[in-house]
């Protein structure tokens, strides 16, 4: 598993940047409402946007975590569908990509 020692930094690097991320995004939903309807209706659609990114946030967590297993089981780089390598570029572009290009 040395020749995925970049690519474990880099998961659990990018792993760390998104838990911090994901904790500013649900403290600022947790923020109290302003006492202006016009304002609140402002954030209210602030707070649509800011949802949608904590679940982007959420599934790219998970899709990192699962990565970082792949690689201490040994399974990482191999196609889930078909079972063949997944291109060097592939993984280089979307590390935690489960699937080779043909599959995807």
């Amino acid at each position: 598993m040395p020749e995925y020692a970049q690519i474990r930094e880099e998961l659990e690097a990018k792993l760390q940047e998104l838990v911090r991320r994901a904790k500013q995004i649900d403290d600022d939903l947790r923020e109290p409402g302003d006492e202006d309807w016009e304002e609140r209706a402002v954030e209210h659609e602030n707070d649509d946007v800011l949802e949608s990114l904590g679940a982007e946030t959420v599934r790219e967590i998970q899709q990192i975590k699962e990565a970082l297993h792949q690689i201490d089981r040994g399974t990482y780089g191999t196609c889930r569908r078909c079972g063949e390598a997944i291109p060097a570029g592939r993984l280089e572009a979307l590390p935690f990509a489960t699937t080779c290009t043909k599959c995807a």
